[in-house]
């Protein structure tokens, strides 16, 4: 898909009406997602592919999953709002392989080829990154997530098996009461790990 087609598709997707500072429910911005699905293509083709978007939010990365090709996408989250935003721009864009599942990451059981996310990044939560790493591999064999870039990451990825792949930094929207600024900037990483050898 070309990046002008993405961008013009993407950008019609709704935000999350409340977002939940217990669940750090930041929405991922298009270039971020843009950035992401590409690498996650160019490793392992999403195309025809049955992906799992855990934690999906308002669906950004799961909807960009199915717009290029994914034969069936399942957007997880907790969050009823979440997954009701979800829904509604699942349905906003006529995409008919991809459905928006209310429950908990931790509960899923089904097995997929490829799995994504953008998971909390451990500033408002206690979001147990290594308790997500291990829920991940028992889910599929290639996995994808943004994370903040820093040792600690590296250090995790680097124990588990992961690579890191450097994108531009997310820009985080002002979501929440105690944001002063439009949108703050922090630099992330794609943490992933495949079967497929480029």
């Amino acid at each position: 898909m070309k990046k002008i087609d993405f961008y013009r598709e993407i950008a019609k997707l709704d935000k999350i009406e409340k977002n939940s500072l217990r669940l750090e429910q930041y929405s991922t911005d298009i270039d971020t997602a843009y950035q992401f699905i590409n690498f996650v293509d160019y490793n392992i083709s999403i195309t025809g592919k049955n992906v799992a978007d855990l934690g999906c939010g308002n669906g950004i990365l799961g909807i960009s999953a199915a717009l290029l090709g994914a034969a069936e996408v399942d957007l997880y989250d907790i969050d009823e709002n979440a997954v009701y935003s979800a829904k509604q721009n699942i349905e906003k864009l006529h995409i008919n392989n991809a459905k928006s599942i209310r429950m908990d990451i931790f509960d899923v059981d089904k097995k997929y080829e490829i799995v994504i996310s953008n998971p909390p990044f451990g500033f408002q939560s206690n979001f147990s990154l290594s308790a997500f790493i291990k829920k991940i591999n028992s889910l599929a064999d290639n996995l994808f997530f943004i994370y903040k870039d820093n040792l600690e990451i590296r250090k995790i990825a680097d124990s588990n098996g992961f690579l890191i792949h450097k994108i531009e930094d997310i820009k985080l929207e002002r979501t929440l009461p105690f944001h002063k600024k439009s949108y703050y900037s922090l630099p992330v990483v794609i943490v992933y790990k495949t079967t497929n050898k480029i």
